[in-house]
This record gives structure tokens, sequence and C-alpha cells, in this order.
């Protein structure tokens, strides 16, 4: 009795599994996710024409909907006024669902969420990339941080400060200068 008990919780299990991989949402932000944090989420491929135009970093926040840290970013992070300051000032930011199947059409060729996750690298979400204005990667970061942890990391790329020093030697700087 107690073992077909197991095997039904892990059939269930795999079937949870399953349709989270399978009923994933396209990446372009929902107007509710658009709302919520007062950034505005731009698709990946619109985030490229606009940084070149522009001149401005781009960010890329790769989540999923059963991320519960993405959720929590989103809610705490990408909600601070401070943050939303930044961003609009010195990025694009681009939301991309790192499970999702809708292709989009860039200069490389057609790719969707889960393709262009796997060329960035991600491993885990949420997964935060920094970008030239031409799309050159410069670096990443992930997971869950509040927004002062968070704004600092902004600052120091929004800054470009990475150009220079190292973030532990931008941390220390700062702190001096306080």
């Amino acid at each position: 009795m107690h073992f077909s008990r197991v095997i039904n919780i892990l059939a269930v299990l795999t079937v949870m599994v399953f349709l989270s991989s399978v009923c994933t949402a396209d990446e372009s932000p929902t107007p509710e996710e658009k709302e919520k944090s007062g950034i505005t989420w731009v698709k990946y491929d619109e985030g490229l024409k606009l940084a070149e135009k522009l001149d401005k970093m781009i960010f890329i926040d790769f989540y999923t909907n059963w991320c519960k840290f993405c959720h929590k970013m989103d809610k705490e992070t990408f909600s601070n006024n401070e943050i939303i300051e930044y961003f609009s000032e010195h990025f694009i930011a681009v939301k991309i669902n790192g499970e999702s199947k809708t292709k989009m059409k860039l200069p490389d060729g057609d790719f969707n969420g889960k393709e262009l996750a796997r060329m960035f690298g991600v491993r885990g979400y949420p997964t935060y990339w920094f970008l030239k204005p031409d799309g050159a990667k410069i670096n990443f970061i992930s997971g869950y941080a509040p927004p002062q942890k968070f704004l600092p990391v902004l600052q120091y790329m929004g800054g470009k400060h990475y150009e220079n020093m190292s973030y532990r030697e931008y941390v220390d700087k700062n702190s001096q200068d306080k």
C-alpha cells in the first residue's frame, strides 16, 4: 500500500512538471507585469532596436512563470521608485520568458525565449544580463536581490564603472565616500 502511494505521488509530480513546461507564456510582458513594476519592459527584438537608437544599455530579465524569486523581484525590487528611475535613465529593460516557444525575428535569425536563454547560458532563474547598446554581452548576475542591494549593481553597470574597476572595488570606493 505504501509503495503504490509513493508511485501515485511521483506520477502527480511528473504531470505537474510536464504541465509547467508546456504552459508557458509569450516573452512579452503582460500589461499587469508592466503596470506592477513601473518599468517599461519591451521584447528583446524591440529592445535591440531601441538601445541602439537611444544609445542605452540593455538589461535582460530572464524569468519563468513558476519562478518564485522572479515574482519576488517584480513585486519588491522592480517596483521600487529608485530602481524604476534608474532604469528609465540608463537602460532599455527587456523581459524574456526562458521557457517561451514564441519566435522573434532577430538579425541572426528567428529565436524563441528558450533558445535565447540557452544562447545566454542561463542555468537558473532569475538571471539578468547587461548588454552594450549594440547588443554585445557585458556580464550577468543571477538570483533575487532587494532594492538596496540591486541598485548599486545597476549603478555600477549603468555608470560603466565595470570598464575601470571590479564590482568589489566599486562597492569599497563608494562605502568610503559616504
